[in-house]
């Protein structure tokens, strides 16, 4: 999406039809309705800094310092269908026979964003991955990190010491490990001790 705006006559002077194909607002309501049309599209609890931003861009804001030229901005806008969707925002300052002209260039990233989640979900879901243990194997890995010896176990548990061992042995196959420290190491991790 691409608009051009005037800032000696506050006003646009022209939004590109992708305005329409993306959030459904035609170019009259965008070039009509001004900055103050695009901020009731914005999520409320980004508002107030992206605003400012825009302000101290269009000349309308003396008190903060100006936008940089060239700079992207990343925010959420609804569009005709009440839907959010993620934005970059990229200004440029056009300066043109002693008149200024900010040119906005605004990319839909929405997609990005929802990638972005289902990644950050799944490495979640693996590095959070528990593993299955029955009873036995959560006594034996609870004492395995109180620091008993496997005959010791063994004598707590009423089995035999090989038993210990075998319990032991599987629990270091199930957490992908290679001694007894990693493995309490581990299980610490996924809160089992």
């Amino acid at each position: 999406m691409v608009s051009i705006f005037d800032t000696g006559r506050k006003k646009f002077l022209f939004h590109n039809d992708t305005f329409k194909s993306i959030l459904g607002y035609n170019t009259d309501e965008m070039t009509n309705g001004g900055w103050e049309f695009w901020f009731k599209k914005i999520k409320p609890v980004e508002l107030k800094s992206i605003s400012n931003l825009i302000d101290s861009l269009t000349g309308t804001s003396e008190a903060l310092p100006p936008m940089h030229s060239g700079q992207a901005y990343t925010y959420h806008v609804q569009d005709i269908f009440r839907n959010w969707l993620l934005i970059q925002h990229q200004v440029s300052l056009l300066m043109k026979a002693n008149k200024e002209f900010i040119i906005s260039y605004i990319y839909n990233i929405t997609n990005q964003e929802r990638l972005d989640t289902i990644l950050t979900e799944f490495q979640f879901c693996y590095q959070n991955n528990t593993v299955e243990i029955s009873r036995r194997e959560k006594e034996v890995l609870h004492l395995l990190g109180e620091g008993f010896s496997s005959k010791q176990i063994a004598d707590k548990l009423f089995i035999s010491i090989h038993t210990a061992i075998s319990h032991r042995k599987h629990l270091i196959e199930k957490f992908a490990v290679k001694n007894t420290a990693q493995l309490i190491k581990e299980a610490s991790k996924s809160d089992l001790i």
